[in-house]
């Protein structure tokens, strides 16, 4: 559960030096909040998560593939919101540069993202993209087992999900769009085998957090069906012990709504 907790704060929190860039991705220049820093937000809001397979590869190839993830995608997309960063959060992205740098160095998502420092800075360029780059957002409040708050309507474009965990268990939001033509209820989708559902739909993003906290995930929303669904096994109550019950999801922690 450790490593998958990293993850989701790379996913969450770490990612979201994605902030280090957040953007509304319209190219229509007389967009509201379209401009070259959110666009460069955006950009680092969504970028890919690492492909590394955190329960069978080993320490060694974990902090190598973070190393060369760190250089090849954080970098370059944080050094292009450096460059367009307004003056009133360059303090702020100064201090995320230097977290991914340390990433790059390290390949050590503690070492780089766990300082208290950054955290703050985090924080700060997240309100600052809010309001500057007028993302929309959609409060996600996670419990035993369900998701509450979310409206079975959203609208179409950037979106921040501010997801709290008001539970007791460790919770995550897994975002799925079901793809243009699928008929399949949401009912009908997850009794399919794995390999059979990611034909069907396409993740969008994903964040999480332990009891008692709060996280969030952007995404650039197009209309459809959408889904949220929980992931982490029953009897989870921190990042470090991974409880052996069954996934969330199962005990009804899942939500449908559409993006118009």
């Amino acid at each position: 559960m450790k490593q998958r907790g990293r993850i989701m704060r790379l996913a969450a929190t770490g990612v979201a030096i994605t902030a280090l860039a957040a953007g509304c991705g319209d190219d229509d220049a007389d967009a509201p909040g379209a401009s070259d820093y959110c666009q460069a937000s955006l950009a680092l809001e969504t970028a890919p998560e690492p492909d590394i397979d955190f329960e069978s590869a080993t320490p060694e190839e974990i902090t190598a593939a973070t190393k060369a993830y760190a250089a090849e995608t954080f970098l370059p997309l944080a050094q292009q919101l450096e460059e367009v960063a307004p003056d009133e959060i360059s303090a702020d992205v100064e201090i995320g540069m230097a977290a991914v740098n340390r990433l790059a160095e390290t390949g050590d998502f503690e070492a780089a993202f766990g300082d208290p420092e950054f955290e703050a800075a985090l924080d700060r360029m997240h309100a600052h993209d809010l309001e500057a780059c007028e993302w929309k957002t959609v409060d996600v409040r996670a419990a035993d087992y369900a998701f509450q708050g979310v409206p079975s309507e959203v609208d179409a474009g950037v979106t921040s999900f501010e997801f709290s965990n008001g539970g007791t268990e460790v919770h995550e939001m897994v975002l799925f769009r079901v793809n243009d033509g699928v008929t399949e209820t949401l009912e009908q989708l997850l009794a399919m085998p794995e390999e059979e559902v990611v034909t069907k739909t396409t993740m969008v993003a994903q964040t999480g957090a332990v009891p008692g906290e709060e996280e969030y995930t952007v995404a650039d929303l197009t209309a459809g069906r959408y889904a949220m669904l929980c992931f982490v096994p029953e009897g989870t109550h921190s990042e470090e012990m991974e409880g052996t019950g069954e996934p969330h999801f199962m005990r009804g922690m899942v939500y449908e709504f559409s993006v118009v």
